[in-house]
């Protein structure tokens, strides 16, 4: 069936070992000094100068780690866009903008060829009155991390990673960059950090959307058998992004165990099927929410990985979205398995530092 779960195979050569030093290079502490320094309701309609602080913040990060980074203002007009906020839980009506000025950050290590690159991003700005330690100060956190790890290794094409502007209120930012790197021909791929450092492993505190399991039929059991707890991630691609959806999951599988993972496909990308549940609405616009729809968009092979977010945890877009709710191993472990992915397709040969390491006593492997 076409919305079957994809098998996962084992790593060969030596990605094991790669993966291994990437996991001991990944630091949880450094990951949660991140969200810490970010974690206040920030964005450019109610909090402008908690969101330029937040943004200042991770440019410098990603200069420390001695990438290229560079500020992309963009300004968007008369565009519909949804709610930044929930009132006495009920989101307000879409709203309509005038005018929006915002900004991505993007950071890009050149690779030995050049070429298209791999792209990875999370969204810096939050909902009004939430601090969004999760959503999505973990993601943020992990493509910082991810910055430092990858900065000793020597890369066979370019890899840009992208901080968006604007996710809640429409996904404007992350729109504005898909389709000025997709007229250029780039890149090649994109990972999407999305709400990606809640676990919870009590029985119960996972939530699946009724008549989900009519569709994901191995993917829901799998769930259901294990006492639907919390203490997963889910990728989900599209059928152009399967194989990166497939290394995505392998790393983290090799990781934290085969349970830890679980991957569907779009299910509007499902043919036939796709275009009747589009129609009947349900919660499949659900796997579409973030910015990795920007890039399917703009015919962009796209992963999201995601904690399922408010499928799981209590206290999303709310003033709870706290650093201390967050499981900062399970996010080290992301971010090792998100630049073995990045290693395997960009190419690369050297090897990373481990924690204090000089970049100068740098191993290599084949």
């Amino acid at each position: 069936m076409l919305a079957a779960e994809p098998r996962l195979g084992s790593l060969s050569g030596n990605d094991p070992i790669r993966l291994g030093q990437l996991a001991a290079a990944a630091d949880a502490d450094r990951l949660r000094a991140h969200v810490e320094a970010i974690a206040r309701p920030r964005n450019r309609l109610n909090a402008a100068d908690e969101m330029e602080r937040a943004e200042t913040y991770a440019a410098g990060a990603l200069a420390d780690a001695g990438w290229e980074v560079e500020r992309r203002p963009f300004t968007v007009t008369d565009a519909l866009g949804v709610p930044d906020h929930r009132v006495d839980g009920k989101l307000h009506p879409r709203l309509r903008y005038e005018r929006l000025e915002g900004a991505n950050l993007l950071a890009l290590k050149r690779g030995a060829a050049g070429g298209r690159a791999i792209l990875v991003g999370a969204h810096l700005d939050t909902v009004r009155d939430s601090p969004g330690a999760d959503d999505n100060g973990s993601g943020v956190a992990a493509v910082l991390e991810l910055a430092r790890i990858l900065a000793p290794l020597s890369f066979r094409r370019d890899v840009l990673l992208a901080i968006f502007d604007m996710e809640e209120i429409g996904c404007f930012g992350s729109r504005e960059l898909a389709r000025e790197l997709r007229a250029r021909g780039e890149p090649a791929a994109a990972i999407v950090l999305e709400s990606v450092g809640f676990v919870d492993r009590r029985p119960g505190s996972q939530i699946v959307p009724p008549r989900m399991g009519a569709i994901y039929r191995g993917q829901v059991r799998r769930i259901e058998q294990r006492g639907r707890r919390g203490d997963w991630s889910l990728v989900v691609f599209r059928r152009p992004s399967l194989a990166l959806a497939r290394m995505l999951g392998e790393a983290l599988a090799h990781l934290e165990g085969r349970e830890a993972v679980v991957l569907t496909r779009d299910p509007l990308d499902l043919p036939l099927l796709g275009s009747v549940l589009d129609r009947l609405g349900l919660w499949t616009a659900e796997f579409g929410r973030s910015d990795h729809a920007e890039f399917w968009a703009e015919g962009v092979p796209a992963v999201q990985l995601t904690d399922t977010a408010n499928f799981r945890n209590p206290n999303y877009h709310e003033p709870g979205d706290l650093p201390e709710t967050l499981d900062y191993q399970r996010l080290a472990a992301i971010v090792a398995a998100t630049a073995l992915t990045v290693s395997r397709v960009a190419g690369t040969a050297a090897a990373p530092a481990r924690k204090g390491a000089s970049m100068n006593h740098l191993g290599a492997t084949a």
